[in-house]
């Protein structure tokens, strides 16, 4: 009984043995946290340093997660313009300022979608762990305030693309119809 009792221990210590040496020597699950935070950090400043004439309202710092089995999802709020500190207290807001806040929205969202897959373009670089059939998503949410005219404008964009796709965009190897094929872009 002893016996047994022995070789049973030794067959469970080989076991566990060979298992942990199995989880050093297998390959990491997804990016590391260290990795989430470069890219986080990539976002904010290319958001922040988009204009120094007209900068975006940068109101959140972009915040990442992985997802096993889908990729890295990155997401951030800012606000299309700067509206100046304490808009509207005491002056009120009248109907020419809602419309100029409007319209400078409008002019600056395509360059805005521009600098958005430019970001995505600079991600899977950052991301060495991320597989290359995962995806890389950056979701960014429009603020606007309750006063202002939100005809034609989205209150959110997604745009996604699979790692190895977006490496292959980046090198020019993919362009035309199968760049929008390969570039998922969702304004709602």
């Amino acid at each position: 009984m002893q016996g047994s009792l022995r070789a049973l221990a030794v067959c469970l210590t080989l076991a566990l043995a060979t298992a942990s040496a199995a989880q050093t020597t297998s390959p990491q699950a997804g990016p590391a946290t260290s990795e989430i935070s470069t890219v986080e950090k990539f976002c904010d400043g290319a958001i922040r340093g988009y204009s120094l004439d007209a900068p975006l309202d940068h109101l959140l710092p972009t915040h990442g997660t992985y997802i096993d089995g889908y990729g890295a999802v990155f997401f951030t709020d800012v606000n299309l313009v700067t509206l100046p500190p304490l808009f509207g207290f005491g002056t009120g807001i009248t109907k020419d300022d809602i419309s100029r806040i409007h319209e400078g929205k409008i002019k600056r969202l395509p360059a805005v979608k521009e600098l958005l897959q430019h970001i995505l373009l600079g991600l899977p670089n950052l991301l060495p762990h991320l597989q290359a059939e995962e995806s890389i998503l950056l979701h960014v949410r429009f603020y606007s305030a309750a006063f202002e005219d939100r005809s034609g404008l989205p209150s959110r964009i997604s745009i996604s693309g699979k790692k190895k796709d977006l490496q292959d965009i980046a090198a020019g190897k993919i362009a035309g119809q199968a760049l929008q094929a390969a570039l998922k872009m969702k304004a709602e």
